[in-house]
Formats: C-alpha cells, structure tokens, sequence
C-alpha cells in the first residue's frame, strides 16, 4: 500500500531568502547554492557567488544564529597554478565535509569552454587553504564526500557525466588522492526525479543507515528541481536500504519559481543539531539562499 506525506517534510524559513546579491558588499548577480558546516559555535556558509560579470567564485559567510549571515567581500584565497588558471575559471555549488579534524570542501570547477570536474581545498580555520589534486576527470558536476572512513577507506558519491546521461556512483580511496572501486547506487526512479537525481549535502550518520538529501530533476515545459531524501547502507553504503518516493521539497514560493533558473529548489549544504533537528540550506531560483528545517528522525521514517 503506498502511504503518502502529509506534508512536505522541510519547513520553509518564515524570513526566506536570508542571503541575496542585496547583501554582497559588491556589485553581483546572484548568491545561491552553498555548503554549510558547524565550526564550533559558529554557522558557515560557502555560497556560489555570481558577480557582476556573472564569474562564479566562492565566499565564505558567517552566523552565530544560522540564519543571519555576514558574506566576507573576498573570495576563498585558492592558490594559482598553471592548471587551475586553464579549469577553474568559475568554482561553484560546494560540499563541506568534516572528516578526521579537517574541513574538506569539493566544488565544480569549470573552464572557460564550460567543461566541469571536481576541485577540492581543504582548511582547519577557514582563512587559509590547501589545494588537493582534482577528484576527477570531465565531466562531473557533483560530489561529496563521507564524512568518516568506511573499512579503512575514505568515500565519496559523485555523478559523472555523458550528455544528458547521469550515473551516481559510490568510490573509494586509501588517501583522497586515487580512488576506485566504483559502485553505482540504485534506487527507484520516481517520476519527480525522472530526468536525472544527484546527492545534495554531505552524507549524515545515523544508526539506521546514511542519510543523504538529494536533488531530482523533472522536464515538463522545462526542468524542475525538487529535493528528496534516501538511506544508504553504513557499511556498502552504494546499497540504497530506504528511499522516500517523494519529494520533500518543492519549488512554491516566487523566489524559488521565479529567477535565474525558474523553478528550482537545490541543497548541497544541510547542518544537523544537537536537538535532532536539522538546517537544510538551498538555492532558490539560483539566485538566492534559503533556509528550510526538518526533523532527522521524520527523514528517517520517511525513508523506512
């Protein structure tokens, strides 16, 4: 018997958006799709920020409340090398992951011809940096990584890329460096996710399995993003063990349906608290941040 949500299971934020261009100390097109961590009792952000030539560079953006930020005016500082000047032109939809006392950020990086792999830096206070070997090769456009390792190994999900073909794929690593063992993760396909799914935030652990938000795209008259919720396996964590077939989140509100790109709601950054709660942050419209809260233990359910 199919049991339908009552509601959505993320709560849209009264005060939503609580990051626009209105906020950057400089002239911008668009802040959006962040990653997001606690680091000690302070909230951060790493937005997208579109500046006035639409260059996308990453910011980082601190709260002590989670919902009012203050964006710092420069961008990271990521060390130049003659590589990084051919492929990241742009750096853009970041995922923060603590893991083993470092915090490791993975975003797009793109050339100017609009080819995308996965970048990585890494940093313990968030004012200096390290660059680590790109993750991947062309085309990828999402990753993330585990926040701890799985029998020895570090884990990460990513989503090479064909086209319009997508597979997402659970891979290993003994140093974060050369990865392998690639798995693909399999669940239903749901019509609302139809065209094409990815991992959004980092995995969160909980004794029942990994729970993963994810993005799912729909093409009607054009592409809607939605988000959802799954539960990997904690230890063959490509094993998809719980899968909510609905979406938790959709495009309603005018910011999330009017903007950049119409009618999209996309996570990669989410901070689970101490209550049991959970701060999903999302782009809307891909042209601002949004804050949405839930209840772990409901995702769970959802997912059961």
């Amino acid at each position: 018997m199919n049991v339908s949500l009552k509601s959505e299971l993320l709560k849209r934020y009264p005060g939503n958006p609580i990051l626009t261009y209105k906020d950057l100390p400089f002239n911008a097109n668009a802040v959006y799709n962040c990653g997001a961590v606690k680091f000690g009792d302070e909230y951060i952000l790493v937005p997208r920020v579109e500046d006035g030539r639409r260059d996308n560079k990453l910011h980082i953006a601190r709260s002590s409340d989670g919902i009012h930020f203050r964006i710092e005016p420069e961008p990271i500082p990521i060390a130049p090398d003659p590589e990084t000047e051919i492929w990241e032109y742009h750096r853009y939809d970041p995922r923060v992951t603590y893991l083993e006392g470092v915090y490791y950020i993975t975003y797009c990086a793109q050339n100017f011809g609009e080819i995308v792999r996965i970048g990585c830096i890494r940093t313990s206070d968030f004012k200096s940096f390290e660059r680590l070997p790109f993750f991947t090769p062309p085309w990828n456009r999402n990753c993330a990584l585990f926040p701890e390792r799985i029998k020895g190994s570090y884990v990460r999900m990513e989503r090479p890329m064909n086209g319009n073909m997508a597979v997402n794929l659970i891979s290993f690593s003994p140093d974060l460096i050369h990865w392998g063992r690639h798995r693909i993760v399999e669940l239903k396909p749901q019509t609302w996710m139809r065209e094409k799914w990815g991992i959004g935030p980092s995995p969160i652990k909980t004794p029942e399995g990994w729970l993963v938000i994810i993005h799912g795209v729909w093409l009607a008259c054009n592409y809607v993003y939605r988000l959802g919720v799954i539960l990997l396996d904690l230890e063959e964590p490509y094993k998809v063990v719980g899968q909510c077939p609905e979406f938790i989140l959709t495009p309603r509100e005018p910011y999330e349906r009017s903007g950049e790109t119409i009618d999209c709601v996309f996570s990669n950054g989410a901070i689970p608290e101490e209550d049991g709660t959970i701060k999903v942050y999302y782009g809307a419209a891909d042209t601002c941040v949004c804050l949405a809260t839930g209840i772990i233990q409901e995702l769970i359910d959802a997912c059961r």
